[in-house]
This record gives structure tokens, C-alpha cells and sequence, in this order.
């Protein structure tokens, strides 16, 4: 496994992510050294982790799968207005009017379909490489919200350490229907119980590190996460009279803060 160094362990992880190119949830992280700081820089010492991925094996999934994905004229990308901020206390957007609904041809339908069935296949075609081989059943919800549920009887392989593995996967599905779909998909991926579990994990860690800033009076910094545990903090922590939150940094490594409010009402 490569070895990164840095000035931190946090910073020795970050320079390997940019290095590999991938993102936190891609990788296991093995510390090396945690380093020394040394007295007025005499006798430091760098801390040195080694980052792994989740299964060199999903590369090779990826290009077992490529030559069966449908071939789908490429769209021209939409571009999006960038979002600087993500708080608690964030303005939900208008919905647009029936002049901008984009009209669903009978290609439009035709080309979802196509991208729904390839992302199932695409997906089920890397659980055999994991090895863990699972079914997929999906469910579908208002504003193409899609669910899909891998049926498994080895759930904490697909689990992963902390979520990373099925966090990946998920990731990877999202940006095969990005590329592939005309629609614009929201996918999460569920094994057993698993996010039902982790959201009440989350909203633990939310409650700990609220009583923590409260006490010590200064703002604490989560680890990084994917948007949609990001969102669960900061809509968890809402209501809170004491704390406020907000996410900072770049994708993949954006994270969120909790902060005390000045005065509290």
C-alpha cells in the first residue's frame, strides 16, 4: 500500500486523496506513524498513514461493465449555478414554473429506462468482483428519488468500514446515471438496515459534539462525509438554540461545523 506523509495525520491523508485521485470513502486509512512535533522543530517527525482502496477490484468491475452499459448520445452539460454555502438555516429554492419544466419525450422516458436497467447491471457486475453478490431492488419516489436496496448475505462486505464501501458504490452508480441518464437522479444505496443505523449514528454524533461546543465555547469540525450525511447534521442540529452549522471545504472533502450561536434565543 502507498505511504503518504504530512504535517498531521488529517494532512497526510488529504495529500495521498489528491495524490490517488480518489475520494475519503474510497479508501481505507492505515496509520503509519502518528509524527512528533518535536522541540522548536528539532527531533520532528512527519505522520505517515497508508491509504488503500475499498477493493482494487472496482476498476476491474468498471471495465467488465463498460462494454455492456448502453451507448446514449452524449448531452451537452447543464451548468449549474455553484453553492458556496450549505447550513442548517439554508433557503430552499423556488420550484420552477411550467415554462421551465423540461417536457419528457417518449426518447427522454426511453433513455432513463436504459440508464435505470445499465446502473442495476453495472452495479450487480462490481458486487461479484467485491466478492459480494447482490440482487437490487429499486424504489422509486417523487422527483427522481431512487432507492436501491442490495439484497446480500455478506451485508458488511458491501457495508464497509464506517460505510465506505457502500458509500463508493453509491458514488459510482450516481455518476454512471449522470452520464447516462436524461433525467436527473438522486440515488441512495441501502443494505438491511444499514442507513436507518447510520442516521441514528449521525444524529448521535450531532447531539455530542453540540454538548461539546457548548462547553467549550468554540466551533468543532466533523469529519468530511457525503452531502446527504452532511445535510442529515445540519437538519438534525435545525433546531437547536444554541448551535449553529455550516460545511466547508471542496468535494470530496467538504465537512461540516458546529459552531455556538453568540445568543441564543
Amino acid at each position: 500500500m502507498p505511504t503518504f506523509e504530512g504535517n498531521s495525520i488529517q494532512d497526510a491523508i488529504q495529500k495521498g486523496l489528491a495524490h490517488m485521485k480518489v475520494i475519503r470513502d474510497a479508501v481505507t486509512v492505515e496509520v503509519v506513524s502518528e509524527g512528533r512535533k518535536g522541540f522548536f522543530g528539532l527531533g520532528r517527525k512527519p505522520a505517515i498513514v497508508s491509504l488503500e482502496l475499498i477493493t482494487t477490484k472496482l476498476k476491474a468491475a468498471q471495465s467488465i461493465t463498460k462494454e455492456n452499459e448502453p451507448k446514449v448520445e452524449k448531452k451537452e452539460p447543464v451548468s449549474k449555478p455553484k453553492v458556496t454555502v450549505e447550513s442548517s438555516n439554508s433557503v430552499t429554492p423556488k420550484p420552477k414554473s411550467r415554462q421551465q419544466l423540461q417536457v419528457m419525450t417518449p426518447e427522454h422516458k426511453q433513455q432513463d429506462k436504459k440508464a435505470l436497467d445499465g446502473v442495476r447491471a453495472y452495479l450487480m457486475a462490481i458486487t461479484k468482483q467485491i466478492p459480494a453478490t447482490a440482487t437490487i431492488n429499486m424504489q422509486r419516489a417523487p422527483r427522481n428519488q431512487l432507492t436501491f436496496h442490495l439484497v446480500t448475505k455478506q451485508e458488511g462486505l458491501l457495508i464497509g468500514h464506517h460505510g465506505k464501501t457502500i458509500n463508493a458504490l453509491q458514488y459510482l452508480g450516481q455518476v454512471y446515471l449522470n452520464h447516462q441518464a436524461h433525467s436527473k437522479f438522486a440515488l441512495l444505496l441501502d443494505v438491511g438496515d444499514y442507513r436507518e443505523r447510520r442516521t441514528g449514528i449521525l444524529q448521535r454524533l450531532a447531539d455530542k459534539t453540540a454538548r461539546e461546543t457548548i462547553a467549550t465555547g468554540k466551533p468543532i469540525m466533523l469529519d468530511a462525509m457525503p452531502a446527504f450525511e452532511r445535510k442529515q447534521i445540519h437538519a438534525h442540529l435545525a433546531e437547536n438554540n444554541y448551535v449553529i452549522t455550516h460545511s466547508e471545504g471542496d468535494e470530496p472533502h467538504r465537512y461540516v461545523v458546529v459552531l455556538p450561536k453568540k445568543e441564543p434565543f
